[in-house]
């Protein structure tokens, strides 16, 4: 994955001096970033090692969208692309997809394996749109329904009342820059 974005950033900078910037982050975000995104709700719970190589991959991106090789491209990500960073970027689409689930019931498979908090008594925490927490034996490779629940119960509440998919997505990416 990473040898293939390397490639389209090396094509992006042939070319990156004819470009506007709004036309090279067009550009970047359909030939790279897709890249990065593709699949990557598989990649919760990898080695940060592999995080890091991914996370390389955004940050070179970054600098030539924006042609800044001298200041940190964690701030070029946050502050000027608006871009979140690719750990956060995998818990965004998990989030995404559960919010989907939940909302919608679709798709069927992954909504099949997200259970509502029901706790035995009556609790605070009867209202606040949790899942359960299944068991789960093995720390590597997390499942789909343990990281889901992880993640969703992780998000504040107001962002889990979202009303729509479209404001869930705004108030989660709000949620994720306001807490690096």
């Amino acid at each position: 994955m990473c040898k293939s974005a390397y490639y389209s950033i090396k094509a992006l900078h042939y070319i990156r001096q004819v470009l506007t910037c709004d036309m090279a982050r067009a550009v970047a975000a359909s030939s790279t970033q897709t890249r990065l995104d593709f699949a990557n709700s598989v990649l919760n719970g990898t080695s940060g090692s592999n995080i890091y190589k991914l996370q390389r991959v955004q940050n070179c991106l970054a600098r030539v969208v924006l042609q800044d090789y001298s200041n940190s491209a964690t701030s070029l990500l946050s502050e000027e692309l608006h871009w979140l960073l690719v750990n956060k970027r995998i818990n965004f689409k998990i989030a995404t997809l559960a919010c989907q689930s939940l909302a919608f019931g679709q798709p069927t498979y992954l909504s099949s394996v997200l259970t509502p908090h029901q706790p035995q008594r009556s609790l605070r925490s009867v209202n606040q749109n949790l899942l359960s927490v299944p068991r789960c034996n093995s720390s590597f490779g997390q499942s789909y329904s343990y990281c889901t629940h992880k993640i969703w119960n992780n998000i504040p509440l107001s962002v889990r009342q979202s009303p729509s998919l479209d404001s869930f997505k705004r108030n989660l990416k709000t949620h994720y820059f306001t807490n690096n």
